[in-house]
């Protein structure tokens, strides 16, 4: 018989206040848990005093500071079966949020993760709940769910619970990440995950400025966009060997012919230009170009899109004079090639836009003259084709005989 039950996984270091908030909103769910266990990490605030109050309804693991990776890896040793939801001290879960996943799990035997929505929250000065909106949420089908993950997160551990069973497959957390181990995981769930999705909103992630990391490796709010950055470049510059090509399709897809070998290969490449591992991003966008030349099918034109649009931004190539250089040469290659990057160019549109209402206005003009030299470029192909074309048509054109 399957075990249903759901032990909650909620590490926390000196964040007492929201701490509290946390547990509140896992005992107010309208499923119950069976287990509560708080990894107090090295907390050197109240946090033990604050959780006498909680003395026979959640069991306490206390180690020394060794950040979230190292608390999570500790209690899953403590854990033998059943469900896993892990939970952040600083975020509110909705009352009817285990309940969603619980019924997704009921009514869909063969997946062994489920997961859902969430909105972003803050709290002002005087103390008001301000919603700032929904978190990215990226809807797909189960099969989907691994490529769609590598360009970028949005199954978040608070909104979904998984069986023990699929941690134990997928290996502990890596306790060298001091950011992103959560993406991380999530990716090494996904390979070998069958899972579930619903629309409900399952928890409200807090917007703060407290500190993240360890007590040695501190990072505040400011520094967060730069330090996911970051991690997420050591993390795919260590999948890119490791995953199979294959993976960058729809989970049971295999690459055995040219065009799923190139489809892989943009959807592979649009992933590492979002992570801003661009040396890894031309390797492949040139040998999809030199693969096939059938027209660009609308997922590798959609995935191409997509390349430029890291929510870290992509400045990176305005400032890298060689990147363009390369993405023009490429362009004026083939016409794969020009198709590529026509395809990348026009997703710099979003770009333009978006940087007129930033900080970085002036980026509104730098990002339409590149997207305009890459579209120039792009169409130098074709035009370089047309005095081939006018010359085979000679033959038949109608000949003046009077």
């Amino acid at each position: 018989m399957t075990n249903n039950k759901v032990t909650v996984l909620i590490p926390t270091f000196n964040r007492s206040g929201f701490l509290v908030e946390s547990i509140e909103s896992i005992l107010a769910q309208t499923w119950p848990v069976d287990k509560i266990i708080v990894i107090n990490d090295g907390s050197t605030d109240d946090t033990l005093e604050v959780l006498k109050a909680y003395e026979g309804r959640v069991e306490i693991l206390s180690k020394p500071n060794g950040g979230k990776a190292s608390a999570l890896n500790a209690a899953l040793a403590m854990v033998s079966e059943g469900l896993v939801w892990i939970f952040d001290d600083d975020d509110l879960a909705l009352p009817g949020g285990l309940e969603a996943l619980m019924t997704l799990l009921a009514n869909d035997p063969s997946a062994n993760m489920a997961y859902g929505r969430h909105e972003r929250f803050t709290v002002d000065a005087a103390g008001a709940i301000r919603i700032l909106g929904d978190g990215y949420w990226r809807d797909c089908e189960s099969d989907e769910f691994l490529a769609a993950t590598l360009e970028d997160m949005f199954a978040h551990q608070p909104g979904m619970i998984v069986r023990k069973e699929l941690y134990d497959l997928a290996g502990p957390f890596d306790e060298t990440l001091v950011r992103s181990q959560d993406y991380d995981m999530l990716i090494r769930l996904a390979r070998v995950a069958t899972p579930a999705s619903t629309e409900e909103y399952i928890f409200q992630q807090r917007i703060h400025d407290g500190m993240r990391g360890t007590q040695e490796n501190q990072l505040d709010a400011k520094a967060m966009s730069s330090s996911w950055a970051q991690f997420d470049r050591i993390i795919f510059r260590n999948i890119y060997p490791q995953l199979k090509l294959s993976e960058y399709l729809a989970k049971g897809k295999q690459v055995d012919n040219p065009a799923s070998k190139r489809h892989a290969l943009i959807r592979r490449s649009a992933v590492m230009a979002r992570k801003k591992l661009w040396s890894h991003a031309m390797d492949d966008l040139r040998t999809a170009a030199a693969t096939t030349d059938a027209p660009l099918t609308h997922s590798e034109v959609t995935a191409l899109r997509g390349a430029l649009a890291s929510k870290y931004g992509c400045d990176e190539i305005l400032q890298d004079a060689k990147l363009v250089d390369q993405l023009c040469q490429l362009a004026t290659s083939s016409a794969t090639g020009s198709q590529i990057v026509a395809a990348m160019a026009r997703g710099l549109r979003w770009r333009v836009r978006s940087a007129l209402f930033s900080e970085k206005r002036w980026n509104s003009v730098r990002y339409f003259l590149l997207m305009s030299r890459l579209g120039k470029a792009s169409s130098m192909f074709a035009k370089s084709q047309q005095p081939e074309m006018s010359a085979s048509m000679k033959p038949f054109q109608k000949v003046d005989r009077s």
